[in-house]
């Protein structure tokens, strides 16, 4: 990545994450979230990381984890609900067997 876009994202990434209207630690969940949901391996190391200088308890990392995986679970049943009206966005042919 050229230098003005490394420090573009730098910048953008830091106006996220201190956006000055949610708290720190709460930013900080959220992030966190955003990092399982997407599978970003780095982002969920470095965070975790640095869940004692947030304050962030095991009790609200499980937290986190759990609503990942509620909204994920969630996904995945109304994407199969849509297979099943035949709304899904796949063909049978598209699929392997």
């Amino acid at each position: 990545m050229l230098e003005q876009q490394k420090n573009a994202f730098d910048e953008f990434y830091k106006s996220a994450r201190y956006n000055g209207v949610l708290d720190n630690k709460t930013s900080f969940m959220v992030h966190l979230g955003a990092a399982m949901a997407t599978g970003c391996y780095p982002c969920m190391r470095t965070y975790l990381n640095q869940v004692d200088q947030v304050g962030l308890s095991d009790d609200e990392i499980s937290a986190v984890e759990a609503i990942v995986m509620a909204v994920s679970a969630g996904k995945v049943r109304e994407q199969f609900h849509e297979v099943l009206r035949g709304n899904g966005s796949m063909n049978e042919e598209d699929c392997c067997d």
